[in-house]
């Protein structure tokens, strides 16, 4: 039986290669971009970069649009959110009373 997809393990798992990260961060820095302008930002081959990208896309961390041959990425703001949410349900459990506080 298949586990239930989650969100945030999916985000977070794309987000912990390094690879990935930089592929982020161009595409934040100069999105929509198109995968061969990444190629000649990154030293790396155009199959690696597009399976990584696809791993993005599954995330739900970019979207992409076509244009005749060439297809387009940029950052998707909802994907972002999961990640953002999750932090910030971290750091308001930090200032929650808890329970071995009284101990």
């Amino acid at each position: 039986v298949a586990e239930p997809r989650n969100l945030t393990v999916d985000t977070y798992r794309a987000l912990a290669d390094p690879l990935r990260l930089q592929l982020i961060a161009l595409i934040a820095a100069r999105g929509p971009i198109c995968v061969c302008h990444l190629e000649e930002e990154l030293p790396y081959s155009q199959p690696r970069i597009s399976k990584h990208l696809a791993t993005l896309r599954r995330s739900g961390l970019v979207s992409t649009y076509r244009e005749g041959n060439w297809v387009y990425y940029s950052l998707d703001l909802d994907g972002l959110g999961v990640a953002r949410e999750f932090i910030n349900e971290l750091e308001q459990s930090i200032r929650t009373p808890h329970a071995a506080d009284s101990c």
